[in-house]
């Protein structure tokens, strides 16, 4: 057997995958499909829906007394015992049995409804089904109308009153089945205390949780400050198979930030299928800019006739670009770093040392993510990453080295935004040059 002149010894480099977390959310669901509790769907289009929506069922009884009906359903409604829930009545006749209404339990196929007015005896029946239903397909519809390419999920948490929704996703949160950045929320919970309470919970620096939230202008102060929260108006000429935020929800989550795809500023982004807010005046939209609330307008004062999102910023007024850029940093710097650690320790004949060579590396790893984020169109240039050296750090740190850890990296950085206002300073003469 000849021996061989040259042996070659070869080591891996894993890329790290990218995380597609910031492109993750959820549309939340009370009851309006078949999923079990915490269960979720991923949805590539508006017809996926159809698989797991509950479909109307049909009414078998409908009697009015004394301010309140007795509906009688021909299988389980699936409102919880002891619960208030809205439905929707419809195919009625009188048609004054139709509408939403609070509904609350009586038995497993038969609830009241309050209605002040005795509509007459019934001659049709019609259909019920939980305002929850109605809710969840608007908000796919028009999270679809804004193209296809992008999916979301469903999170199923179960029929029942907003705070029993809130309860749910709070616990949902602490042991996640798929982690997602953002959530987009029933119009019930803008009223409701404890949801508030729940997004307060993620206004840290780091949280990188958000909840995208439809209020009005009476109700908006509840979520005043809260970085967490991206506040919707819709207007109320909106018809009831729209859901307005839900357009934003997935131009945010279409994002994927690249050289050729820059992260462009929310504010005026175009959006689809939504009904603009016009009734607003000029002092409500001052005072609403001003605390971060969103709502939909057009592209009137640009000669633009496009429907867009105006304000484009979370409740702590900061711009979307802002937390969106830090999130981005955060998590592909972490991923980047710990890759980097990784593939030190594979690799022999080059390894990864905690020494000034592997700060030099770790320092090179990072800025350049920086630099992707600032060709990304997320940060402005120049930022830097500097670095404490090895010498310097562990005489002032000397029980990190024992453990291995390293705390002085550093990077301050800029998140890129957008124009919101212009003023240009004009003197007309009637003296010539």
């Amino acid at each position: 057997m000849a021996n061989n002149i040259v042996t070659v010894n070869v080591s891996q480099q894993v890329a790290s995958t990218p995380s597609k977390l910031q492109q993750t959310g959820a549309l939340i669901s009370q009851g309006a499909t078949t999923l079990s509790v915490d269960g979720t769907q991923f949805l590539t289009q508006a017809s996926d829906l159809a698989t797991i929506i509950k479909t109307p069922i049909a009414i078998t009884g409908l009697t009015w007394s004394a301010g309140t009906v007795t509906v009688t359903t021909a299988s389980a409604h699936t409102i919880p015992a002891g619960d208030t829930v809205f439905g929707v009545i419809a195919g009625a006749s009188p048609t004054n049995y139709d509408g939403t209404f609070a509904c609350t339990y009586v038995s497993p196929t038969s609830f009241t409804y309050p209605l002040a007015s005795n509509p007459g005896t019934e001659t049709a029946l019609g259909t019920f089904q939980l305002r929850a239903c109605v809710e969840l397909q608007a908000m796919v519809n028009t999270f679809f109308a804004q193209g296809a390419n992008q999916g979301v999920y469903v999170l199923e948490l179960g029929t029942g009153t907003a705070a029993q929704g809130v309860t749910t996703l709070t616990s949902y949160l602490t042991n996640p089945t798929i982690n997602f950045y953002a959530y987009l929320l029933p119009f019930e919970w803008d009223i409701e205390p404890t949801a508030v309470t729940l997004a307060k919970q993620y206004t840290s620096t780091t949280a990188a949780t958000y909840f995208y939230v439809t209020t009005t202008t009476s109700t908006y102060s509840n979520w005043t400050a809260t970085k967490s929260v991206f506040a919707m108006l819709q207007s109320p000429s909106a018809p009831s198979t729209e859901f307005s935020a839900a357009a934003v929800f997935q131009v945010v989550l279409s994002t994927a930030p690249g050289a050729v795809n820059q992260v462009a500023p929310l504010s005026f982004r175009y959006i689809y299928g939504v009904t603009p807010y016009t009734t607003l005046t000029g002092t409500q939209q001052t005072t609403l800019a001003g605390v971060g609330v969103n709502w939909v307008n057009t592209g009137s004062q640009g000669g633009i006739s496009n429907t867009l999102i105006q304000t484009g910023e979370f409740m702590d007024t900061n711009p979307w670009n802002y937390w969106y850029a830090v999130d981005w940093l955060v998590i592909n710097g972490s991923l980047a770093l710990s890759a980097a650690v990784i593939n030190g320790s594979n690799n022999p004949t080059n390894p990864l040392y905690y020494n000034q060579s592997g700060i030099n590396t770790l320092q090179k790893v990072l800025q350049s993510t920086v630099n992707n984020g600032i060709s990304f169109g997320m940060i402005l240039s120049p930022a830097t990453v500097t670095a404490i050296p090895f010498t310097t750090y562990v005489a002032q740190n000397p029980s990190d080295y024992s453990i291995g850890r390293y705390a002085g990296l550093a990077c301050t950085f800029v998140p890129a935004r957008g124009f919101t206002s212009i003023v240009v300073y004009l003197t007309a003469s009637n003296i010539p040059v």
